[in-house]
């Protein structure tokens, strides 16, 4: 596997409200409450953001967390609905991709994030609490993330490409406080796969769809009537 870091997405040109309109759109004219809590904040002297964080992001989060709220107060567990909520917003600004297709090979289903039909490549779009510090290189890549890879080979062998596109939310950063590396950001790595590592991955994914398959299989099996001795002895 070839790993590809390619730096921050441009989260402040894709940044959209919870409504999922871009800031600014629909706007009503005139003078709005935040601008003068802006204003007040910067004659108070408060910084108007932290040194070397990517430009919008915690805006972006807030936005986020608006919609992870709801999901919450429906029962889901904070992680998982940021996660939703992240992800929601991810097929709301990736127009020019294919996003959630769904394909079916060997009796398994599978629905990728989005598919780029113009690069040729898969497109996963990740949010995690785990540090950054995990995706230094390919090696901690693989040791750390091993569950997205085997997913994003799958779905590269399914759609006949050989990339995959991790577009990865670091909820922490790497948990440093350093300028540019402690807070949240949003960072874009490549893997690309050779075809060896392709198959061999189907191959494993295909061996647990046939366990998985047999449990299908044995639980739909009529449960076996526990007096049947008793009943033959009678007649």
């Amino acid at each position: 596997m070839e790993f590809i870091p390619r730096g921050l997405f441009d989260v402040a040109g894709n940044a959209r409200t919870e409504l999922g309109e871009r800031i600014g759109e629909n706007r009503s004219p005139g003078v709005h409450l935040s601008e003068c809590v802006g204003d007040m904040r910067a004659a108070g002297g408060l910084p108007g953001g932290i040194p070397g964080e990517q430009d919008r992001i915690r805006m972006q989060l807030g936005f986020l967390f608006e919609h992870a709220i709801e999901l919450v107060i429906q029962g889901v567990p904070v992680g998982l609905a940021m996660e939703h909520a992240y992800k929601r917003w991810m097929l709301q600004v990736r127009v020019d991709v294919v996003t959630q297709i769904t394909g079916y090979k060997d009796r398994v289903h599978m629905t990728p994030d989005g598919l780029d039909c113009n690069e040729g490549l898969i497109e996963s779009y990740k949010y995690t609490y785990k540090s950054m510090r995990k995706a230094e290189s390919k090696v901690e890549f693989e040791e750390n993330f091993w569950p997205w890879i085997v997913s994003e080979k799958a779905y590269c062998f399914g759609w006949g490409v050989d990339t995959v596109r991790f577009y990865v939310c670091w909820d922490r950063g790497d948990y440093s406080f350093k300028p540019g590396r402690g807070g949240p950001q949003v960072q874009v790595y490549d893997c690309v796969f050779t075809e060896e590592e392709l198959v061999g991955n189907w191959a494993a994914v295909l061996k647990y769809r046939d366990v998985r398959e047999a449990r299908i299989a044995q639980a739909a099996l009529p449960e076996e009537d526990p007096f049947k001795g008793f009943r033959d002895k009678e007649k």
